[in-house]
Parts: structure tokens; sequence; C-alpha cells
């Protein structure tokens, strides 16, 4: 039975033990694992909407198998009515790539395979998801 097959909605990733991609708030942090320190410090990124898809595209799909430069460009460019090029793509996967840098992730996690395309370069990448019926009813109160 898969995860769809019984409601399960994807809220995020688990990078390793401390990393967090929380999908719904666009936002990426570090959480430390060990207990002994006694300064506690939290970091914290966010994503624009490209960045968003772009990054979650990669580790729902480039985990395991390259995806193609046309591949990123069709699924987070044309589909959302954006207007693709390789010198976007360029940009914004080397500002992600940035990003990722400053909560301690290697510089190549994103690996560019020349020519054929980019692949994620961890096998410590998790998927969360949550049951629907578990979720949390928002009311208009909330969302304001």
């Amino acid at each position: 039975m898969s995860m769809k097959d019984m409601d399960y909605q994807l809220h995020g990733f688990m990078i390793g033990k401390e990393i967090h991609f929380d999908i719904y708030s666009g936002r990426l942090y570090r959480l430390p694992s060990g207990g002994t320190e006694r300064n506690f410090i939290f970091a914290s990124i966010f994503f624009n909407d490209t960045m968003l898809q772009l990054f979650t595209y990669l580790l729902l799909h480039a985990r395991h198998k390259k995806v193609t430069k046309d591949e990123l460009l069709k699924k987070i460019w044309e589909e959302n009515n954006l207007i693709p090029s390789t010198q976007r793509l360029w940009q914004v996967l080397n500002n992600l790539n940035k990003r990722l840098h400053l909560l301690g992730l290697p510089d190549d996690f994103i690996l560019n395979m020349k020519g054929s395309g980019y692949m994620i370069n961890s096998f410590d990448v998790t998927p969360i998801y949550y049951k629907l019926s578990d979720a949390p009813v928002i009311s208009d109160m909330d969302k304001k």
C-alpha cells in the first residue's frame, strides 16, 4: 500500500540528524542534536517560491537518480507559467547551494553531473509525512 493510498501528505525532509526542511513554511533549519552543549544555536533559512519548488523537486526525484536540466526547466518553470532559462536555473541553484552551505551542508550536496543533470549527494535524506486525518484544523482566526 502506497503513502497516497493511506492519505498521507509530504511535510518535509530530515537531512542527517540535525537539518529539517519544512515545505509548508518554506524553511530549512538546523537544530543541533548533541545534548552536551551549554549554548543552543538555532539556524534557519527561508526560500522564495522557485527555490522552494526546485529544492523540493530535487529531494523527491534526485536522491536515487539524476534529473536533467530540461526536466527541471519543465517541472519548475514551465509548469508554473515561468519563463525557463538555463541561466536562471544556474542562478537559483547557485543561490540554493550558498544557503545550504550556511547550514553546514557540503558544497556538493546538490551534485552537478556535468552536462547530464543533478543529483542529491547524500544517502541520509528522509521524507517526513503526516496523516491527513491527524492534521490540525486551521480556523480563519489562525490564518490572520
